[in-house]
């Protein structure tokens, strides 16, 4: 079990004695928004229904997919959460050899590891951590499978959907796999993603996580879309029913149908993000890569553990170092409210000595 990943305050506040009301959590990628309150009264009203099984067709939630996204009901794969759909995916399709940029979300790696295949990284340039021409040469006809973030994480850098097709074209023996978790942030996601694609290509999938943008990670909603038969009764063959809860599912559903829920966390977080960015590069100590989702990635310059003098002023913050190709001086921080944005940068202020 991976347990490098953000949002573990529970653990840090364990580890280091604080009190979680003293903590804010930056190493989340979490919509500062938080969940809609519509969304939050349905599932609490969903309790009244937990005392039976949940559909295991899951219609209405497919359906909400279907209109959300645009798709065929018949496209969609469930999971608990992404990283279960990326998951199932693996164990389902049962590659042997995939290539994987780094850095990247480590799941894909996680899952590869427990079915014992072969992972080959592509670093990217750690000028700006951006896909190139390099990673179309790296796909050969040997790789069963290779998976892209998109928008990357920990970096947030986009991938253009030429370059995407590029990679679809080169790969038709190999089985691609796009994650578009982050896409829900971008305001004009349609120019990226590639959901429109999956008729065409059929050796394309989609992975898509519910739980960051709508902001309910504790019940756990992911989904998959293929226009691949054969590759959802594979890995539907894999999948554990009822992977998804009653709560869960009633929460997916509203949140799906939250129009000006989700315009109002585009615009937020489109402001928030231009100043946390511009605030971070006034300090000389930080190199900031610009993204374009809900979070900032940067370097330290000098030799600091910033995770931990920040968990000195209750700031947590995500340390990269436990993603191939970066090191202890990598980190990632959420995009959160102003308020709480410059309670970062005071205690940024303080670690520097500003």
């Amino acid at each position: 079990m991976n347990l490098g990943h953000g949002g573990n305050v529970e653990e840090i506040c364990r580890k280091y004695n604080v009190c979680e009301k003293e903590i804010i959590d930056f190493s989340a990628n979490i919509n500062p928004l938080g969940i809609s309150k519509k969304v939050k009264e349905e599932m609490i009203k969903s309790l009244d229904r937990i005392e039976r099984y949940p559909d295991i067709t899951y219609h209405d939630l497919r359906m909400g997919i279907s209109e959300y996204e645009g798709i065929d009901y018949n496209n969609i794969l469930l999971g608990n959460g992404a990283a279960e759909v990326i998951f199932n995916v693996i164990r389902g399709l049962n590659p042997k050899k995939v290539l994987i940029p780094a850095p990247t979300f480590s799941e894909y790696e996680d899952g590869i590891r427990a079915i014992n295949g072969e992972i080959v990284y592509y670093k990217l340039n750690r000028e700006n951590f951006k896909l190139d021409d390099g990673f179309l040469e790296a796909i050969d006809k040997s790789m069963d499978m290779l998976f892209i973030c998109n928008p990357n994480n920990p970096t947030g850098q986009l991938v253009s959907k030429e370059f995407l097709i590029k990679v679809l074209n080169k790969s038709s023996n190999t089985k691609v796999v796009i994650d578009e978790s982050f896409l829900d942030f971008i305001e004009d996601k349609s120019r990226y993603s590639l959901i429109d694609m999956c008729k065409e290509y059929e050796n394309l999938i989609i992975v898509k996580s519910l739980t960051k943008f709508f902001s309910f990670p504790g019940i756990r909603v992911g989904y998959g879309i293929t226009g691949n038969a054969e590759f959802i009764r594979k890995i539907n063959k894999v999948s554990v029913p009822w992977s998804i809860n009653t709560v869960a599912s009633t929460g997916a559903i509203v949140a799906l149908k939250e129009r000006e829920y989700q315009k109002n966390s585009i615009d937020f977080i489109k402001n928030e993000k231009v100043f946390l960015y511009n605030e971070l590069c006034t300090f000389k100590e930080l190199e900031v890569f610009e993204g374009v989702v809900n979070f900032i990635f940067f370097k330290t310059r000098i030799d600091i553990n910033l995770k931990e003098e920040l968990i000195k002023h209750g700031i947590i913050i995500r340390s990269c170092s436990n993603y191939i190709g970066l090191g202890s001086d990598y980190y990632r921080v959420a995009v959160r409210t102003r308020g709480q944005n410059e309670k970062l940068i005071y205690a940024l202020r303080k670690v520097f000595n500003k």
